[in-house]
Formats: C-alpha cells, structure tokens, sequence
C-alpha cells in the first residue's frame, strides 16, 4: 500500500508544483495508509487541541499529531464537502497547521523538520493531498467523464489510468475493450 500511496503522492506532488523533503513524503504517505484503516476522530478536534494544551508531555505528542493529521486528511481529502459545512478548510489549516507548530516546538530530532516542515507548508500540502484523492478516486468514477476529461487535459496519469481500466487510447481516438 505505501508503494501505491508513494507513487501518487510523488505525481501529485508534481502536478501542484509542491516540494516536500524526503522525511515529509514519507510522513505523508503513512498518514494516507494510516486513514484508510482508521476512523476519524468523533471528538470536536478544536475541544481535542485545548485539551492537548492541559495534558501530560505524551498525551500532548499523541494528541498535537492527531489533531494535525486529522485536520490534513480531512481538509485535503474533503475539501469539496466542506464548503457546504459550518466550518471549512480554513478551520481545518487553522487547526492542523497549530497543532504540526506546537509538535515541532515540543519535539525534537528529525521529526521537529517534518512537523515544522507540515506546519509551515501545511495549505500547499492540503492541496496535494486534494490531488490525491483526485487520481485515486476511480472507484465511482463515470468512464466517459474521465476520458473526457483526458481529451481536454492529454495528463499522462488519466491516461494510464484508462488504459488500466481497459480504455485503449490513441491519439484521437479511443476504444473499450
């Protein structure tokens, strides 16, 4: 799985014209495997922050990192949903990139790079993570709109995508198979 999640992120990466460190990819990677087993959190992540604030060294790591990745998750991955919501991507960076700050200050090593890294990049990183979820969101996809789209945009990704769906694509012209 982070084979095929290190695959995308890096192309998302490039269409978004983003620049991650190594160590932050990774991080990035393990937080979209992370999610796809996982639930989100049902507690308010604003109620969770206050309470990161108030809590012991570890729990505070633990909840900082929660409240940093849930907010990035959810703001890349749900951006559209959310403009119709009471609170929107806005909050979601608010959050998430305080959360990352407060890591990088509590923490030290490498990992003060990658959460100092996530919290000062972290709306160019919502916008990759929103790319991600774009390409691997084939599933429910309409054959006809993402060849149409190929055909506006020629990007070398929906067509390999397409071919991968068994959609041969010529220059001008394209058959199922």
């Amino acid at each position: 799985m982070d084979g095929f999640f290190y695959e995308v992120l890096t192309e998302s990466l490039e269409a978004v014209h983003v620049r991650a460190t190594e160590p932050a990819g990774w991080y990035l990677v393990t937080l979209m495997g992370e999610f796809t087993r996982a639930r989100l959190p049902d507690a308010p992540l604003a109620l969770r922050l206050a309470e990161a604030k108030l809590a012991p060294p570890a729990e505070r790591v633990r909840t900082l990192k929660e409240v940093g990745d849930t907010s990035l998750y959810v703001a890349g991955f749900f951006a559209e949903s959310l403009s119709k919501k009471l609170v929107d991507v806005d909050y979601y960076v608010g959050l998430g990139r305080g959360a990352y700050a407060d890591l990088a200050g509590q923490l030290s090593g490498s990992l003060t790079e990658v959460y100092g890294e996530l919290a000062e990049n972290f709306p160019a990183f919502v916008e990759v993570l929103g790319e991600v979820r774009r390409r691997v969101d084939f599933a429910g996809a309409d054959l006809m709109k993402l060849y149409e789209q190929w055909l506006r945009t020629r990007d070398a990704w929906i067509e390999k995508k397409l071919r991968a769906l068994g959609v041969l694509v010529e220059t001008d012209v394209a058959i199922l198979q």
